[in-house]
């Protein structure tokens, strides 16, 4: 907020534990927020003229609930990704937003780092020729007291697992960038935390251009995040980002050499939330729709409620889906329950 406090003010907090309230202020410098208010109740909250935008930071499942009573009150909204845990009402929000005026973005802050910006610019340049295939993987740790933190974590009633928390940023980028999927194949499994959802995930997309998608996500890895990476593939050049967040341009190859290309591998920014607000706050003052404007994300949502349909069903998957969300997943524990059961 520091960064941004010529464009933006901090006017309202709102949390259904106060102790969590009071332990925020004390981290921030109150002399800064001299109009701030505090609440318990998103109604009251809402009910404060002051607010233009609304941030939703809150267990998944109560997302849309929160959503819409921002909607409702006429208030622009930045919703922590996943924006939903059902596509019909993630799908439902986006309309309600349009039909509204207001914006309505998802916290996919990775859109913003210039290397994104650079390989979205070299697909678009058509840089790449021909698609093959794109790959992501997410080789993290969260320990157990992740998890414990907040019990609603890798329950599919209220959250999902590390498709859904973790690796939604990355699938999203191939997405972004490869154009949307039309099937999908995946598996997970629940190895090392005592969770409902996966904590390693992996699928096969199969993407409209006919290029394909790799996932391979774990929260499980040993004592330290690993490695996050993203590589895509043509029939004229490659590009791979590694590093924990995507700080590293390990490959910038192009068949066809352009003068600027010497300066892209040091283009390396850190992930941070500010180009997001910034994007947000442009938005709102000139009634244009951020880069991370909700229906350009349905797309990443849907794909991992696609993966999940297909462990489920054990089959690939076609999209558009017409239904689907993560409680259906209950069903999956209870087989995993019995098959145990039954060795």
């Amino acid at each position: 907020m520091i960064e941004l406090e010529e464009e933006i003010e901090l006017v309202a907090l709102c949390d259904i534990n106060e102790e969590k309230i009071n332990t925020f202020l004390k981290k921030i410098d109150l002399s800064r927020y001299t109009n701030l208010s505090t609440y318990t109740d998103a109604r009251r909250f809402l009910q404060n003229d002051g607010i233009e935008l609304v941030v939703i930071a809150t267990s998944t499942d109560s997302h849309i609930p929160l959503i819409r009573q921002a909607l409702q009150a006429k208030k622009h909204v930045l919703v922590e990704k996943p924006l939903a845990l059902s596509i019909e009402e993630a799908r439902s929000v986006v309309e309600e937003a349009n039909r509204l005026g207001c914006v309505l973005a998802v916290s996919l802050q990775t859109r913003y780092l210039t290397q994104i910006q650079a390989i979205k610019k070299a697909m678009s340049d058509d840089r790449f020729g021909g698609l093959l295939y794109g790959v992501v993987t997410v080789r993290w740790n969260r320990t157990a007291d992740y998890y414990k933190a907040s019990p609603w974590r890798g329950t599919w009633e209220k959250d999902g697992g590390v498709l859904m928390n973790q690796c939604i940023h990355y699938i999203d980028l191939l997405q972004w960038v490869m154009g949307p999927v039309v099937s999908v194949y995946g598996k997970g499994g629940t190895f090392v935390h005592p969770i409902e959802a996966e904590d390693v995930g992996v699928a096969i997309l199969h993407y409209a251009n006919g290029s394909f998608g790799i996932v391979e996500g774990t929260t499980g890895i040993f004592n330290q995040n690993l490695q996050t990476s993203l590589s895509l593939f043509g029939e004229k050049g490659y590009v791979s980002l590694e590093g924990e967040r995507l700080n590293n341009f390990k490959h910038w190859n192009f068949k066809a050499k352009r003068p600027e290309d010497k300066n892209v591998i040091n283009q390396i920014a850190a992930i941070s939330h500010t180009p997001l607000y910034e994007d947000i706050i442009h938005s709102i003052r000139h009634g244009t729709k951020p880069l991370v404007s909700a229906d350009t994300t349905l797309g990443s949502l849907e794909t991992v409620l696609a993966i999940y349909k297909s462990m489920l069903e054990k089959k690939s998957i076609t999209l558009p889906l017409q239904q689907f969300s993560t409680k259906e997943m209950i069903n999956y524990q209870l087989k995993k329950k019995r098959g145990k059961s039954n060795e």
